[in-house]
């Protein structure tokens, strides 16, 4: 009997396993953030060759670091971690046993031109 049901459920089990596959290639290109950083450095390169200006290069490194949140947030959501708020900045905590320090640097929303 084990081995009828088998056999009429693979046609089943092997679509299962096809739609894991696709799921599993979608999650890895969803949360990939090597050609968002790539882009960053070619940003970078730009700007040295000074082929753009500072103005041009802080308003796309803007638009490719708020890329690089929503990538990590997605990766936090698929971990099944809240997402990092976006005007939180910089945050840095020392401590000792009994002492312990706190900072965090924000960045302005509005750039002045």
């Amino acid at each position: 009997m084990l081995l009828i049901d088998d056999l009429l459920m693979l046609p089943f089990s092997g679509f299962n396993f096809v739609m894991k596959t696709l799921r599993q290639v979608a999650e890895e290109q969803y949360t990939d953030d090597a050609p968002i950083k790539e882009r960053l450095l070619e940003l970078q390169l730009k700007l040295e060759a000074e082929e753009i200006t500072e103005e041009e290069y802080t308003q796309e490194e803007a638009a490719i670091i708020q890329q690089l949140r929503e990538i990590q947030n997605r990766k936090r959501e698929l971990a099944g971690a809240p997402p990092v708020e976006q005007d939180r900045g910089l945050a840095f905590t020392a401590g000792e046993t009994k002492a312990s320090a706190s900072v965090t640097l924000h960045q302005d929303s509005e750039r002045k031109s």
